[in-house]
């Protein structure tokens, strides 16, 4: 774990285009710097520490995985494939695997009229989504603090004890522990969302959930979404399989970094998703 840390900050600390790319999206590089320093050692510095962004917005970190995942979505743009954004402007976000709560925060800076359907079922992360959306004064987001599956229910998840982006309900993890929690399918979720509420981007995160998410997606969902964008889990199942479930409803894959996303637009390139 310290090696991995250690490297991560090594790698921006001495880099100076990093360093001129984030003087563009927070105020004090510097404090960010000091704050990667005061969270490398596990139990180090236990307080929050509050970055600001340049529009005023602010991230609060509690540990140094906040950091990656500042990252990961503001630096390294990881969700904002010209796919993607060939897709936008978008009125409404499904955010599964939503985490602390970082790409909700992006996407009302991209979006700001857009509404949020912001889903984390670990309860810590949910509540620091929620203490995010708060310190920010986001308007027009749902948090549901649930899971995603096939059906409703109760389903396990597995902890991880090294990466709060690492829970599943599909793979067991480093510490084997688990907790329950409640499940709902994409099509509850979904109907939270009036007609006529803009293009729909799904975002998913979400340790192997979307397997069972995709592969169910059907006909009448698929035609309210724009663009998808998601991390495949490629161990836990053939992901040629989802792809082509994926052609079969009319959108046109590409590649993007990790990511698959899945577009409306009509530009994207054929891929077979290997």
């Amino acid at each position: 774990m310290l090696p991995f840390r250690a490297r991560f900050a090594a790698r921006r600390i001495f880099n100076a285009s990093y360093h001129r790319r984030l003087s563009q999206i927070i105020a004090s590089p510097l404090k960010f710097y000091l704050v990667m320093a005061l969270k490398l050692l596990p139990g180090l510095s236990k307080g929050p520490f509050d970055l600001r962004f340049k529009d005023g917005k602010t991230l609060r970190v509690r540990e140094f995985w906040a950091l990656f995942l500042f990252d990961e979505i503001f630096v390294q743009n990881c969700y904002e494939s010209p796919e993607v954004l060939n897709c936008a402007p978008f009125g409404t976000v499904i955010d599964v695997g939503a985490n602390i709560g970082l790409f909700t925060l992006r996407s009302k800076q991209l979006w700001p009229n857009a509404q949020i359907v912001s889903i984390e079922p670990h309860p810590d992360n949910f509540s620091k989504l929620q203490e995010h959306v708060e310190i920010n004064g986001l308007r027009d987001i749902w948090p549901l603090q649930v899971g995603i599956s096939e059906k409703c229910g109760q389903f396990d998840l597995y902890i991880s004890g090294r990466n709060i982006a690492g829970h599943s309900m599909y793979k067991k993890t480093d510490q084997a522990v688990s907790i329950s929690i409640p499940t709902c399918t994409l099509d509850n979720a979904m109907a939270m969302i009036p007609a006529g509420a803009g293009a729909i981007l799904l975002k998913i995160d979400c340790e192997g959930c979307e397997y069972p998410l995709l592969s169910n997606l059907t006909v009448e969902m698929a035609n309210r979404i724009s663009c998808i964008v998601f991390e495949p889990e490629r161990s836990l199942y053939d992901l040629s399989a989802l792809i082509q479930r994926l052609v079969f409803l009319g959108f046109t894959i590409s590649n993007h970094t990790n990511l698959v996303v899945a577009s409306k637009s009509g530009r994207g390139t054929s891929s077979s998703g290997n």
